[in-house]
């Protein structure tokens, strides 16, 4: 049976999931940047918890557009945060925390979701309360943007620029590493999309995703997490 999408889950779940994890990533990487010295992120406004200020306008109406259309890949963008490496009193190792800081934020969501979510598998209130409708949408919004989070903070992690893993390797890796991705820079799109179809998705990010969600979120949650779809049926 072919996929039909529905528009009014991708509008009332898949953008704000999108928006909160695109936005809060972005304002991490903004942050780190601010803290470590160079107020670059600060004159341009993006030291801020608003999500509009990181939102770039086609990256977040490609990945909606692309899930309204059933597209079997969907991806996107924020607005890019300006750095510049020579204001951090340590330039590689600066430009290397605040690269790791945006995907470190989208875990930080997962862990305090998962908090959420273990102790509503255990409280009797929580568990009326999701039978209710706005109940029901409001752990679907929770199931969702678990799930985007998790999936920007292992997708930004593969170390292929210009992901925010390339970045961490150059820094951790020394002089060897910033000369073998400056080597490889120019084809990095064409490294991406292949990397992308030899199924690491399948063989890795996946069955981390799985095992990363259920550590988090609890094992009788994070199948809802996997199937929203399940939660309506069970609890609405």
């Amino acid at each position: 049976m072919a996929y039909t999408p529905d528009p009014l889950s991708v509008l009332s779940l898949d953008l704000p999931a999108f928006v909160i994890g695109i936005g809060f990533h972005e304002f991490c990487h903004a942050f780190a940047a601010d803290r470590l010295g160079d107020p670059t992120p600060r004159e341009e406004g993006r030291v801020s918890l608003n999500p509009i200020e990181h939102l770039d306008p086609i990256g977040t109406a490609l990945p909606m557009y692309l899930a309204l259309t059933g597209a079997p890949l969907s991806f996107g963008w924020g607005k890019p945060v300006v750095v510049d490496p020579s204001r951090f009193r340590n330039p590689v190792q600066g430009y290397g925390i605040v690269s790791v800081a945006g995907p470190l934020g989208n875990l930080l969501i997962c862990i305090l979701l998962g908090l959420v979510l273990r102790f509503s598998g255990e409280l009797t209130a929580a568990l009326q309360f999701m039978t209710t409708p706005t109940g029901n949408y409001i752990y679907r919004l929770i199931f969702r943007i678990f799930a985007m989070n998790m999936g920007l903070f292992l997708f930004n992690l593969l170390p292929i620029p210009p992901l925010d893993g390339s970045k961490v390797v150059m820094w951790l890796g020394g002089e060897k590493a910033r000369e073998a991705y400056d080597t490889i820079r120019p084809y990095s799109l064409l490294l991406l999309l292949l990397v992308l179809a030899s199924g690491i998705d399948r063989y890795v990010l996946i069955p981390l995703f799985i095992r990363l969600t259920q550590l988090l979120a609890g094992g009788g949650m994070a199948q809802y997490v996997f199937f929203p779809s399940a939660f309506v049926a069970d609890f609405l």
